[in-house]
């Protein structure tokens, strides 16, 4: 099984919830969990956000994939580029998250690697995980950087049919659809799973290929079959 988590922002409190209730059900011989990422900004705790997905890492099977928040975080650190942009997409939370705890926004080794190893995407034989989406003009050996971890309506309007299932974050499913909850879109064979975390609304995790999905602040998790 795999088990994909959305959009944390620091929500550290969220993720917690919604890791124990997974963990129920999680097999650590044989499973897989994936973060979408932006594990940073906007929450007041992307530090410890950090510190808990490294300490999960040595635990269990993970896959943390490159947001666009962790991007402008690292160009922000080595040289100063896109300053503005990310303080502004709620940097300065995870500067005073930094400082908090490490004194200062230079990044503990642990942290660099983290940041260091992220992946752009991953693919199996039967989904693609990624931060935002993919750019509908290109296959799938094709994508660019920047697509993969900015793209929004050019994916999720597209008409196209992806040939395997496209699990993607970034663009809160209130925004595709109007609505809360994992947006599952069989049609175009995609599914949104960043629910708004940022925001207050709950954290979402989908389990494949089952389609399970667990939230956190809920007595339990739903199942949801589409």
């Amino acid at each position: 099984m795999y088990y994909i988590i959305g959009d944390i922002h620091g929500n550290l409190r969220a993720l917690i919830e919604v890791f124990r209730k997974i963990m129920k059900d999680f097999n650590a011989e044989r499973d897989t969990m994936i973060f979408l990422g932006d594990y940073i900004d906007r929450g007041d705790f992307s530090f410890e956000t950090i510190d808990f997905l490294i300490k999960v890492s040595k635990e269990i099977n993970t896959v943390f994939i490159r947001g666009n928040h962790e991007d402008m975080f690292q160009d922000y650190i080595k040289a100063g580029l896109s300053g503005e942009i990310f303080l502004h997409n709620g940097g300065k939370k995870t500067i005073a998250s930094y400082k908090r705890n490490a004194g200062s926004v230079t990044l503990p080794e642990s942290h660099k690697n983290f940041f260091d190893g992220l992946a752009l995407m991953y693919e199996s034989s039967d989904f693609i995980a990624v931060h935002a989406g993919l750019d509908p003009l290109c296959g799938i050996g094709e994508q660019k950087k920047e697509r993969l971890l900015w793209i929004r309506d050019e994916f999720y309007t597209s008409s196209k049919r992806w040939p395997k299932t496209v699990v993607f974050g970034h663009t809160s499913v209130s925004i595709i659809s109007g609505k809360t909850g994992v947006y599952f879109d069989d049609k175009r064979n995609i599914i949104g799973i960043d629910n708004g975390a940022a925001y207050g609304r709950p954290l979402a995790c989908l389990r494949l290929p089952d389609r399970k999905v667990y939230y956190s602040n809920e007595t339990g998790a739903r199942d949801v079959r589409r």
